[in-house]
């Protein structure tokens, strides 16, 4: 079996999960209950297997401290933000009183991880591959 090159599967990762990310914002704006209750937790676990190959692809570069300096706390951020979207979520699937905060939850999360990856993007940028 050929293993893809780091760069490849990262590429498909991301893919996916802006595509989960959209459609789960979508099925939930919409009140699909029952497929928003497949694609958002479908869309944390492509997240994590994205954030996996990205860590995968950074280890063949070398990065200017500064800029990692900004990044990974802004990525370390974007992980941490989705435990609320979680549990606001569980509160949400027992009780509509929780639709105002899981729904600022899912902002506030897409916001951050929004800056992890732009400063993610910043941090390739001016990052050297390795030899």
């Amino acid at each position: 079996m050929l293993a893809m090159p780091p760069a490849v599967s990262f590429w498909i990762a991301l893919t996916a999960t802006i595509g989960l990310i959209i459609a789960s914002m979508v099925t939930g704006l919409r009140r699909r209950r029952r497929l928003h209750l497949w694609l958002g937790p479908l869309t944390i676990v492509m997240l994590v297997v994205t954030v996996v190959l990205t860590e995968q692809l950074a280890s063949r570069y070398d990065f200017p401290a500064d800029v990692k300096a900004v990044h990974l706390p802004c990525a370390k951020l974007g992980g941490l933000m989705a435990l609320p979207v979680v549990l606001t979520g569980l509160w949400l699937w027992r009780s509509p009183r929780a639709r105002r905060w899981h729904r600022l939850a899912v902002y506030a999360w897409l916001l951050a991880v929004l800056v992890a990856a732009a400063t993610g993007i910043w941090m390739f940028a001016h990052g050297t591959l390795r030899a």
